[in-house]
This record gives C-alpha cells, sequence and structure tokens, in this order.
C-alpha cells in the first residue's frame, strides 16, 4: 500500500477515536518503552542464569513459585486421569483414544519458568496481511486448555469496512473472509505497560511479571470481575462453571501462571503463551498464522522483530486514550490481501477463479482454494 493511503488510514482510525497513532523516529524508538529499575525486581541465579521476579507478585521467591507448581501440577493430573479412565471405560483400554489420554496424563508437566532478566516482550500484526481465517483464535483454545463449552476465546477477530474504519459498525460473527474492501482486527489482552486491571484487584490474584505478561492466579481469584470492567479491551473472561477440557485435548504442556487448568469462577486472559515464550518459543497465535501477519519478540532487543517493523512502518494502538500504554502494537504493511488489483473487490477470490467477473456482495464468490474461507464464530477447530 502507497504511504499516503496507509497515513489516511491511520488517520482515520485515529478519527475514530479507539487507536492513536505512533510516531517513532529511529533514534527515539527505545525511550516510548518503560524499562523496570531495580527496585521493581528481585534477581535469582536458577542453574547459573540470572532469573527475575516482578515486585508486584505476591509470590517472593522461586521456592514459594515452585511449590505452586507442584499443587497445580497434582490437581491437573488428577483430573487428567479421571478423564482418561473415562474415556477408557467408555472406548476400550485397547482403543487408540485411550493410549493418547494416558500419553497426555502421563506427559503432563507444570512448569514455574521465571522470567530472564532483560526481557520485554511485545507483539505486532500486520493489519494488511490478516485473512481473518480466526485460527490465531482456535489454536490460542487448543494450546491453552480454554473450557469448550463456554464459548471463550482469549482471541476475538473483528470485521472492518477498509475504506471507512468506522469502529462502530465492525462484525464480530462474519462467516467469510477474506473481501478486499474489508480489514481483520484481532483483539486480545494488550499486556499494558501500566495494566488498570491489577489495579483493582482486591487480593492480589493479577498481576504484571517482570517480562511484562499480565497473569491471573486462579488459587488467589475470588471472582469478584472488578479486574473484567477495569479492562478497557474486553480481554478477560469469567469462567461460569468448571474447566472440561478432556484427556484427549488437553495440553500437557502447562505453566504456573499460564494454561494449568483454571478454578470455577475465576478469571482467565491471554498470557503469551507463558509456557511456551518462557521456554525460548513463540506464541501459539504467531505460530499458526498462515499469512505470517504475527511478529512476536523482546522490545529491549536490538535485533527484534518488533524494533524493525516500529521503525520502518510506525504503528498504532487501541484506546490510548486510556493511558494504558498497550504492547500489542497494529501497523499496515506493504502488501494486502486481497491485493488491490483483486479481480472482483467485493469477492473473497483474488486469485481469479472462473465465473467470478463481475460478482456482486460480500459473500458471493469462491475461495483462493477454489472455495470462500467458511468459519463459525462459535466453535473451535
Amino acid at each position: 500500500m502507497p504511504s499516503q493511503s496507509r497515513r489516511n488510514l491511520l488517520k482515520g482510525l485515529a478519527a475514530a477515536g479507539a487507536v492513536g497513532v505512533m510516531s517513532i523516529s529511529r533514534d527515539k524508538v527505545g525511550e516510548v518503552f518503560h524499562k523496570l529499575s531495580d527496585e521493581e525486581l528481585r534477581s535469582y541465579l536458577v542453574e547459573g542464569e540470572e532469573y527475575v521476579i516482578s515486585a508486584q507478585s505476591p509470590y517472593k521467591t522461586p521456592e514459594e513459585i515452585k511449590k505452586l507448581a507442584e499443587s497445580k501440577e497434582k490437581y491437573a493430573k488428577q483430573k487428567c486421569w479421571e478423564s482418561a479412565n473415562e474415556i477408557c471405560g467408555r472406548l476400550g483400554e485397547d482403543s487408540p483414544e485411550c493410549a493418547l489420554a494416558k500419553k497426555h496424563c502421563e506427559k503432563l508437566k507444570v512448569k514455574w519458568t521465571l522470567a530472564k532478566k532483560g526481557v520485554r516482550w511485545a507483539m505486532a500484526l500486520d493489519v494488511n496481511k490478516c485473512i481473518g481465517c480466526r485460527r490465531c483464535a482456535y489454536a490460542c483454545v487448543q494450546e491453552n486448555n480454554v473450557d469448550r463449552t463456554q464459548g471463550i476465546e482469549w482471541i476475538k477477530v473483528v470485521s472492518v469496512h477498509r475504506e471507512e474504519l468506522e469502529l462502530l459498525g465492525v462484525d464480530l460473527e462474519y462467516v467469510k473472509a477474506p473481501y478486499k474492501d474489508r480489514v481483520y482486527i484481532p483483539v486480545a489482552c494488550n499486556q499494558c505497560e501500566y495494566p488498570p486491571c491489577i489495579m483493582v484487584c482486591p487480593v492480589r490474584a493479577t498481576w504484571q511479571e517482570a517480562d511484562g505478561i499480565v497473569v491471573v492466579d486462579s488459587y488467589r481469584c475470588i471472582g469478584c470481575r472488578y479486574c473484567m470492567t477495569a479492562c478497557p479491551y474486553g480481554a478477560r473472561h469469567l469462567n461460569w462453571k468448571p474447566v472440561q477440557v478432556d484427556a484427549l485435548t488437553l495440553n500437557p504442556n502447562m505453566h504456573v501462571f499460564g494454561n494449568v487448568p483454571r478454578e470455577v469462577h475465576t478469571v482467565e486472559k491471554c498470557t503469551w503463551c507463558i509456557q511456551r515464550t518462557r521456554d525460548g518459543g513463540t506464541t501459539a497465535c504467531t505460530e499458526i498464522c498462515p499469512v505470517g501477519a504475527r511478529a512476536f519478540g523482546n522490545l529491549h532487543d536490538e535485533n527484534s522483530p518488533i524494533l524493525r517493523i516500529i521503525k520502518e512502518y510506525g504503528a498504532f494502538v487501541l484506546k490510548p486514550g486510556a493511558g494504558t500504554k498497550p504492547r500489542f502494537f497494529y501497523y499496515f504493511g506493504p502488501a494486502r490481501t486481497p491485493p488491490i488489483d483483486a479481480v472482483n473487490p467485493k469477492s473473497s477470490n483474488w486469485l481469479g477463479m472462473p465465473g467470478e467477473e463481475g460478482g456482486h456482495g460480500g459473500h458471493g464468490g469462491e475461495g483462493a482454494m477454489g472455495g470462500e474461507h467458511n468459519m463459525g464464530h462459535g466453535g473451535h477447530a
């Protein structure tokens, strides 16, 4: 997209009152991001590496966190084996489903990996690339052991008119995408530098970790929902009933402050796949994106893709007036999907499949793979 058009789109978003434009020069980019002081951190050496614990955490030492992880692992294994035994009793001990369920329970591990010193995570998303397929939302549900019966999704994807960018007219329930006249904006926890959610919690059940990830401890949460009210992005969700994830679909790779099964009537949210990123991996949504719309990295690393993207394209954030300083950045990259020269401007087909010339309407045309991308908004893939 030409730079002038990109600027016009950003100005339109800013005028809508939901986002703000960040103009950051190359030599000023490091000044934008908060770096923790020694008073905000407690350093520990664990197996020869330096880790840090946030002063906001109610758990003061690695030993306390390790003990909590052991307690949660015991509970998670108990629930897993109950589910596995039910599956094996119903389908037979020799069934492949029984074997897989038992394998998940045997591999189940609740880690307590601490944040490394000098790390401050951030994410950037190319609005021009996103095709609205919702694969990120589905992968998140699977990776983070989200309940399958309550319709909870930590990532919501909204469809917005590209030209108007009027955020009052967004569509959360679209079933076909992408279209040339729409942009798709995934929204989740913005992992704010100054999160209002932690300020209102009366029991210190939620706090900001040393690497910037805002976490929730379901053992402390009382379900008052003050944090849900305080969050400007609607990124927190309450479990109204016990989390149901059977041993077949369970992700056994867990973290004590992440995707470990949550208690009933407690709040949960995105933790940027802390069970992955603390071990050097990336988030499930970044990994699954078929068009590479997401980038994840360390703001304090000069070679981070986040810094390169902001320096090259600029960025905007949601609701800058809230004063939260999100570390989830959006930007308009140079390429569009569908591209600007798509055959039918209102069709999901941008490869020029036969029969598409002169098509009409937002739902009238076959997709790039011979059929439109159809996606339900209530289920999980």
